[in-house]
């Protein structure tokens, strides 16, 4: 079992003061992903909590729930291996083979084909608001305990109905994040009580993506959105907010979930 924080010696200079210190720093380990025995994935991640990420991201990539058999995992000098087993009709094409960083989920694509495929627009109605966003940010906040200690990794969340938080994962990589979010939910079975998706940084199309097979109707994000996340949100029938930042929030898509009463 891998930490996911480690000690580093370090140099900190300001102005004419040198300081030598010990700074506690996110970890960062390769992660290679095999399915039905043939290589998928290889991603950066933060270690601990592989299991719901490789759940969250073969939702993401659709495979249903009931596919899922099996599930191994081994450390390596070199990264952590994980294979798991799926009983599908459709084959299992090596979609993710190139080498994908923690930044960016889409860059280990072989293809375009498909891309843009089986997005079901999201049904599911929740109000939200600017102040209800940072309410929710603010207790988000309070269960970052990887950023607390180091300021390097993302964190995603999800919400229910009632704004408390379903669960709360960090990651150096903003997808992975998601991605251990679904796959935690879709564990215990509370895939369906999400109706919020937050995220600390900013949106891709990915995470649209994501956000759209969970059939979660809210998005929020503290940073900017991409063109291409704002135009999928509004396919999707997903709300998204982008800046949530002290009491604010920019809307960009399905307006019709925003309580405009404050």
């Amino acid at each position: 079992m891998h930490t996911k924080t480690a000690q580093y010696h370090c140099l900190r200079q300001e102005k004419q003061n040198h300081v030598y210190q010990q700074e506690l720093l996110v970890v960062e380990r390769a992660l290679q992903i095999m399915v039905n025995f043939k290589e998928f994935s290889i991603t950066m991640q933060t270690p601990g909590d592989e299991r719901y990420l490789v759940r969250g991201l073969l939702h993401a990539e659709g495979f249903n729930h009931s596919e899922f058999k099996s599930y191994t995992q081994k450390e390596e000098t070199f990264g952590t291996i994980v294979s798991v087993e799926v009983a599908c009709k459709k084959p299992i094409l090596n979609i993710r083979t190139l080498s994908s960083t923690s930044s960016c989920g889409l860059c280990g694509k072989k293809s375009l084909n498909n891309l843009f495929d089986s997005i079901v627009p999201v049904q599911t109605d929740h109000f939200i608001n600017a102040e209800m966003i940072a309410d929710q940010y603010q207790s988000i906040a309070k269960l970052q305990d990887i950023f607390s200690k180091t300021g390097g990794c993302h964190a995603a969340s999800a919400l229910n109905t009632e704004g408390e938080v379903l669960c709360v994962f960090e990651d150096i990589g903003r997808h992975n994040a998601v991605d251990k979010v679904i796959g935690y939910l879709l564990e215990n079975d509370l895939l369906t009580q999400a109706k919020v998706l937050t995220v600390s940084g900013r949106v891709s199309f990915e995470i649209i993506q994501k956000c759209a097979r969970a059939q979660i109707p809210i998005l929020t994000a503290i940073s900017a959105p991409s063109s291409l996340a704002i135009e999928m949100a509004e396919k999707a029938n997903i709300t998204l907010a982008a800046f949530c930042r002290d009491k604010r929030a920019t809307f960009y898509s399905g307006l019709h979930r925003v309580d405009y009463v404050l």
